[in-house]
């Protein structure tokens, strides 16, 4: 099995359902599913909407709060001139919550479904167009069925 190195930093009130764990497993099955075979490393950043709002401005010049932004490491290489595979998510709790809300799901499903949407960005998957949109949703919707029929 495959070794992927996954680094979690917390920076906003979790839900008491959402268990860190959990986030390992679900990165673990996704990569699996998607036949990933190198080792990917993958960064997570759980904030509040204020500073996911900030982020948003910084990097997208877009001023207003976001759920999820993605930052793939295939961009960068390292000092030796590989590129590193897999890439940073940064996930707003607060737009989680009202997500969920409005999904009619808990917070803790809606940091999953988030999750599976910035691994399917990392792994080349985009929503800019309705149908790419439609596709990749239900990939997400397909992958977390999945992996909770395992657990």
């Amino acid at each position: 099995m495959i070794e992927h190195i996954v680094t979690i930093e917390i920076d906003a009130p979790l839900p008491a359902d959402f268990g860190i764990d959990s986030v390992h497993q679900l990165i673990t099955h996704i990569l699996q599913t998607e036949e990933v075979e190198e080792p990917w490393q993958i960064g997570i950043q759980f904030v509040d909407d204020p500073t996911m709002q900030s982020a948003h401005v910084e990097y997208m010049g877009i001023d207003g709060p976001t759920d999820i932004m993605t930052f793939p490491y295939a961009d960068e290489e390292d000092v030796w001139g590989d590129s590193e595979a897999g890439g940073d998510l940064m996930i707003s709790v607060d737009r989680a919550a009202a997500n969920a809300a409005d999904a009619g799901w808990s917070t803790a499903n809606e940091l999953h479904f988030l999750i599976a949407h910035g691994l399917l960005h990392l792994l080349g998957w985009d929503d800019h167009y309705p149908a790419d949109r439609e596709a990749m949703l239900a990939r997400q919707h397909a992958l977390l069925a999945s992996w909770r029929s395992e657990g």
